[in-house]
């Protein structure tokens, strides 16, 4: 007993350690190299790689280009040099090893955010706003989101996570995060190690889209699944070691980049997105404002009414389009009939910070996970849509 306890503790420890290097001076010669990390307040910046895909893949392609500026961190046990990627160094594990832990610890992340509702981790800080109005929406919204989640056994996305966790090894896989996000773990698991055959986001995202008979794997891709009777012990979690809580959240820190969109009766991106693919376009919703379907969807609103809303549509941000149009299915009308009703109820200030180009995807994915709650879905009306944002931000609109 003695023995396996020192064993854990000392296991503990070497976690500890790499988790405070990765945070630390990894991070730390990063930020020189990839600008975005700049922003980012001191001692998150890990934490806000594992959150944005496309972040990560830019800190494992400075790693790769730059993998001399780290030659100081990769020694091993006795200090030496260590160049190739399967000897362990002086923390036990491999080059490799460190890499599938990031990538498995990313893409838990990203599966609880967009299969969950709600990203782990940030209802604790954010239930710390006990004030009215504007704060007390955001501890409304995520408390009853958390609540949701407290209730369930396992959430689809640890469950996609444990089927999938095996085959995530190499950083080049970062950018198919996304894609992997919209398989089913009974898809995961008839493909098995033919998982790592995609070695392209698009490639995924083309068989994922295919029709069912496209999808049906050749026989010489099916493989036996594999006996779970006996779980592998599960790799340990990198925790990102928080400093002192920052003065704000940080604005736009996650994004999730979007799966694209397909499918009959969906829109194109270049439909709903500006030309340079930052904000809402306005030629879309500006005509369905007008029409009496949306204009009874919102309470039949003034002119003046609606030209106040139509200022604040405008600076609805990209994420939040692909959010509602990727992830949620919404189309041009349901979108509209959303976010117009909001814009009504909500301070132009506010309506920025929740929608924006920099508003926070946790608050955007609680949405949905609401939405998803009161049993909306892509098949619900225009005023459907309307009244829960009626019922959503009424109480908190002063």
């Amino acid at each position: 007993m003695r023995t396996a306890s020192t064993q854990s503790t000392a296991a503990q420890r070497a976690r500890q350690a790499l988790n405070q290097t990765l945070a630390g001076p990894v991070m730390a010669k990063l930020v020189g190299m990839v600008p975005d990390l700049a922003w980012v307040p001191r001692g998150r910046e890990l934490e806000t790689a594992l959150r944005d895909c496309d972040l990560l893949h830019r800190c494992f392609v400075a790693f790769r280009t730059h993998r001399a500026s780290f030659r100081p961190l990769l020694v091993d046990g006795k200090g030496r040099p260590v160049g190739n990627d399967n000897t362990p160094l002086n923390c036990g594990r491999t080059v490799n090893q460190v890499i599938a832990m990031i990538v498995r610890s990313a893409a838990k992340r990203h599966f609880r955010a967009r299969l969950d509702g709600f990203p782990p981790g940030r209802a604790e800080r954010l239930h710390r706003r006990r004030e009215v109005g504007w704060g007390g929406m955001l501890t409304w919204m995520n408390g009853r989101v958390e609540e949701s989640r407290s209730r369930r056994s396992r959430s689809t996305g640890d469950q996609l996570y444990d089927a999938i966790r095996r085959y995530l090894l190499h950083d080049w896989q970062v950018p198919i995060i996304p894609q992997y996000a919209r398989m089913t773990p009974p898809e995961v698991l008839a493909l098995g190690s033919r998982i790592l055959d995609f070695r392209d986001a698009d490639e995924l995202s083309a068989w994922l889209d295919g029709a069912a008979d496209q999808r049906r794997m050749p026989t010489e891709w099916v493989v036996e699944p594999i006996p779970l009777s006996s779980e592998p012990e599960p790799e340990p979690e990198l925790v990102a070691e928080a400093p002192a809580p920052a003065a704000g959240p940080v604005q736009g820190a996650a994004t999730l980049p979007g799966a694209p969109l397909v499918g009959e009766g969906r829109p194109r991106l270049g439909d709903v997105l500006s030309a340079d693919g930052r904000l809402i376009r306005m030629e879309t919703v500006v005509p369905l404002l007008t029409t009496p379907a949306i204009k009874a969807a919102l309470g039949s609103p003034g002119r003046e009414e609606l030209r106040r809303a139509a200022r604040s549509l405008a600076v609805t941000g990209a994420n939040t389009v692909r959010r509602l149009t990727v992830d949620f299915g919404l189309d041009p009308e349901q979108m509209t009939a959303m976010l117009a009703k909001s814009a009504l109820l909500l301070p132009p200030g506010v309506y920025e910070r929740l929608f924006g180009r920099k508003g926070e995807l946790v608050l955007i994915l609680a949405l949905i996970g609401r939405a998803r709650a009161a049993g909306l879905d892509a098949e619900a009306s225009p005023a459907a849509f309307a009244a829960f944002m009626d019922d959503l931000f009424g109480r908190f609109a002063k």
